[in-house]
């Protein structure tokens, strides 16, 4: 049940990665090959803006000499949130009642015919048997076709960035802040209306049937540091969910981070990294893009 439980925050995570915001209204200049880094900083603090991918395959190799440097000279990591093994055991114990309907209730219930259509087709496609999603809301069964996939391709959560970086923070004794918790992450979705819930779920089923090999490209966008492709990729707001799953998952946060960066940055001297999901860090309303429009200067490593 851990595992899934980590599996399921790095879904939340994924569909974030997944999640459209926009064309780029400034192109990056890559100056290392690698994933995108840059630096904004005041007459006293420096902060590292790190985009990360939640899942990844074993084999991948991600860390460059720029993210290297610029990690040894952080002396606080801020992430996402924390999914240590104790605040999995919490989620566990949360998920029945946020995740499953106990009114009687279906998944079926809720999905006209075209829509279960499109999820029993995604089911199959990743292997996950009918009777499974019978109980759960459309959010979760979202992120449990999500899950599906992201292990049938050969992606990991354990083998994602975060949990690199959570262990090479504590090796070295470096503190770690967060930004959320995993259960505010997972209420995100869970809050969603209903009507969003199912198209968050119907277009994460045509995705895994219709570009099945969208991850991949993301993740080699993100691995050559083209922030534009990682933008472009994202750009179409229906096809991600709609509206309100795009401002609740994305845009809201972008604005609720830049605005604690701006605090930060006036509060506390000294070097940071703030490594949290690519989609956040690129095209329009990204936590680039705010910053930048606060007057701070945020410049490409």
């Amino acid at each position: 049940m851990k595992t899934f439980i980590k599996s399921c925050v790095a879904g939340l995570a994924l569909s974030v990665f997944l999640t459209g915001c926009g064309p780029q209204t400034k192109l990056e200049k890559k100056t290392e090959a690698g994933p995108a880094l840059w630096l904004v900083k005041d007459a006293d603090t420096n902060i590292y803006l790190f985009g990360t991918v939640h899942v990844l395959k074993p084999e991948m190799k991600w860390q460059t000499p720029a993210f290297t440097r610029a990690f040894s000279a952080s002396e606080v990591l801020y992430q996402e949130a924390d999914v240590s093994e104790s605040v999995q055991q919490k989620l566990a114990a949360l998920l029945p009642s946020i995740a499953f309907y106990a009114d009687g209730r279906t998944l079926m219930d809720v999905l006209n015919d075209d829509d279960e259509k499109e999820v029993m087709e995604a089911a199959e496609i990743v292997g996950l048997p009918p009777e499974a999603l019978t109980r759960m809301k459309p959010w979760f069964a979202a992120i449990a076709l999500s899950q599906m996939q992201m292990i049938k391709t050969g992606y990991r959560a354990e083998s994602g960035v975060d949990p690199v970086l959570t262990k090479k923070a504590n090796t070295v004794g470096k503190p770690i802040r967060h930004f959320e918790t995993a259960e505010q992450q997972l209420r995100m979705l869970a809050s969603l209306p209903e009507d969003s819930q199912i198209q968050f779920l119907v277009a994460g089923s045509e995705a895994i049937e219709e570009t099945p090999d969208l991850l991949d490209d993301l993740v080699e966008d993100w691995a050559e540091g083209d922030v534009a492709g990682i933008a472009d990729l994202m750009s179409d707001e229906e096809a991600v969910g709609g509206r309100i799953l795009l401002e609740r998952i994305l845009i809201d946060r972008n604005q609720n981070w830049a605005e604690e960066i701006d605090e930060l940055m006036e509060r506390e001297p000294g070097t940071f990294m703030i490594a949290i999901g690519a989609a956040h860090l690129a095209g329009e309303d990204s936590v680039v893009d705010l910053l930048r429009k606060q007057g701070k200067q945020v410049v490409r490593q």
